[in-house]
């Protein structure tokens, strides 16, 4: 067998079918994919809103809730506690299979009337606000997160307590403005650091403690700018700083955003991995062109999986804890196996295919919210006997008779559902956050926006009037609705006003941090500029032997395996790192010599 180059339905770009991917094919029993990997994250992630909510009428008593689906969404919702309960049954939707038309038009339909939670949540205590997310006690406007408690403005979090306005932490305690931390303590304005403590505006470091503005360091104590102090006179150079003053700490963070790029980082994250390749990976093994996984096996484009045991899944967004033989699927999680073609499918559901807020069950085929159930196919009850035989039937038949989209792309088995079918506008799905369109983009592509809500807020303090020094803020600011610096005018779905929370105010004050003077929705984006996409270029390592290509670095290390001393690596790599970054990027032989 031999790699295959295809023409992506989508894009029209050309991508290339490995022999390992054929053969992961004929062992799940699917035809190889027409749109490429690019696509394909796009398609699944138009299915996923991972941090909006909205208010809106359920569709049973017209009670108003919080919902993650706006009220533009053509689907019914049930409260979330009812949507669990056993007071309805989804099957009273199940229909027979129409052959006269494709199969993904009658699932459709079926989509459409059947109700779907009013948002996902699982185990939650004390929580307002918060969607996607399992097992989190006392948080606060979290969402896409587990097992954390005591948290706000978190997004896309695993097992942390005690932390703000932080986005892809795990088990972090005490930390604020984070992007990429994991198992960091009283750590702030940080990136993809690991193990570090009372750590401030630093990048790319492990295992270091009372560090300020560094980056690459490994077990060092009190640095600023990667320079040794003694404790005394880093806490008298902290004192200097004056941290808590708003025009202080942005001046510092300006310096220290600069000093970072005189700096090589390496072409991914990752640790204790084997065989590998994307962005954020952590104990995987043979696991390729993923982002942002860890404890994964033998699998491929996969996204967002933090819980393992994960193996042999292609195409995988979001979860996992111990699921196995997921293909396009996204939000499956707790022990799945064999689930193709499905979204929100979770606990010991086993060989589901184009399924939606199905759980506990198995053997479904385009079913909507059912649970606890077997052999069904469009939520209609089958007999084992019956089942087996027109599940091949109804996949010839969606050969056959593909569903197509309004720009003319076919879907016959083995796609993932159409984009234009999502509940969610585009701009509201996780897709536009990593691949943003415009307006005209996404709707000559048959898809739906959302028009940004006129904002009434009357703020009743501008930024300039918040005290520059967090020691100067009185208990009555959480009392004062403040207007965003960005005034509404920036592509960051800016809220124009936002208030100060209580608990927020007393973190803050502990941590010595200045009041924010942007909305949640501003800060948030704010932070996705220091995350990488899950898009991978080809580069060569930027090491030029004795000094990087762009002469800004100097080598320190003389241990560089892959290359003479004096001689330009040679090393090639796929990377999050686009070409047109300002990041000197490194291969992992010549990043080590010059971190270790």
């Amino acid at each position: 067998m031999t790699s295959e180059t295809s023409i992506c339905q989508s894009c029209h770009n050309q991508f290339t079918i490995e022999p390992d991917d054929f053969l992961y094919y004929e062992k799940i029993k699917v035809p190889p994919p027409t749109w490429c990997p690019k696509c394909r994250i796009i398609r699944r992630m138009s299915w996923r809103n991972s941090w909006h909510l909205y208010k809106r009428p359920e569709d049973l008593n017209s009670k108003v809730v919080f919902s993650a689906f706006p009220l533009e969404s053509p689907i019914k919702i049930y409260d979330r506690d009812y949507w669990w309960s056993d007071a309805w049954d989804s099957t009273q939707h199940g229909r027979d299979i129409d052959w006269n038309r494709p199969f993904l038009e009658q699932f459709k339909e079926l989509l459409k009337e059947t109700p779907l939670p009013a948002h996902s949540s699982h185990d939650v205590v004390n929580s307002e606000y918060c969607t996607n997310v399992i097992f989190v006690k006392n948080c606060y406007f979290t969402r896409a997160a587990g097992h954390c408690e005591d948290c706000a403005y978190v997004i896309w979090d695993e097992g942390s307590k005690f932390c703000m306005d932080s986005h892809m932490t795990d088990k972090c305690e005490l930390g604020y403005m984070n992007v990429n931390t994991i198992q960091c303590y009283k750590t702030t304005f940080s990136v993809n650091c690991e193990s570090c403590q009372e750590t401030i505006l630093s990048k790319d470091c492990v295992g270091c403690s009372n560090c300020l503005g560094c980056i690459g360091l490994r077990s060092k104590n009190y640095h600023i700018f990667n320079i040794p102090y003694s404790k005394e006179e880093y806490k008298q150079k902290l004192d200097e700083f004056n941290l808590g003053s708003r025009e202080s700490f942005e001046k510092l963070r300006r310096q220290t955003y600069e000093f970072w790029l005189e700096f090589p980082v390496k072409f991914m994250q990752g640790l204790q991995n084997s065989n590998v390749s994307g962005d954020y990976v952590y104990n995987c093994k043979n696991t390729k062109n993923s982002y942002r996984v860890r404890e994964v096996e033998d699998s491929k484009f996969c996204l967002n999986i933090l819980l393992g045991p994960v193996k042999d899944c292609y195409d995988y967004s979001n979860w996992g804890e111990g699921s196995e033989l997921i293909y396009e699927g996204l939000v499956c999680g707790n022990q799945n196996y064999n689930v193709k073609f499905s979204w929100n499918t979770h606990t010991n559901s086993k060989n589901l295919e184009y399924c939606v807020f199905c759980n506990s069950s198995s053997d479904l085929f385009g079913c909507v919210s059912v649970r606890k159930k077997q052999y069904c196919i469009l939520n209609k009850q089958y007999s084992k006997e019956e089942y087996e035989k027109l599940i091949p039937k109804i996949k010839e038949h969606m050969t056959k008779m593909p569903y197509v989209d309004k720009v003319g792309r076919t879907y016959g088995y083995g796609e993932f559902f159409p984009s234009e079918m999502s509940p969610f506008p585009f701009n509201v799905s996780e897709a536009h956050e990593f691949f943003p369109k415009t307006k005209e983009e996404a709707l000559a592509e048959g898809l739906t926006w959302k028009e940004e809500e006129k904002r009434t807020y009357n703020s009743t303090k501008t930024p300039k009037d918040l005290p520059d020094h967090i020691n100067d803020a009185k208990d009555d600011i959480t009392k004062e609705i403040i207007a965003c610096e960005h005034d509404a005018s920036c592509s960051h779905e800016c809220t124009s006003a936002f208030k100060i929370i209580p608990q927020e105010l007393q973190f803050l004050k502990k941590l010595g941090i200045p009041l924010p003077r942007l909305c949640p929705n501003c800060r948030h984006y704010e932070r996705l500029t220091q995350r990488n996409l899950p898009e991978f270029h080809n580069r060569k390592c930027q090491c030029a032997g004795d000094k990087s290509s762009n002469g800004v670095y100097k080598n320190t290390g003389h241990n560089h395996l892959s290359h003479k001393e004096n001689d330009p690596c040679p090393n090639e790599f796929q990377t999050s790192y686009h070409p047109n970054r300002k990041e000197i990027i490194y291969c992992e032989q010549c990043y080590n010599a010059e971190v270790v």
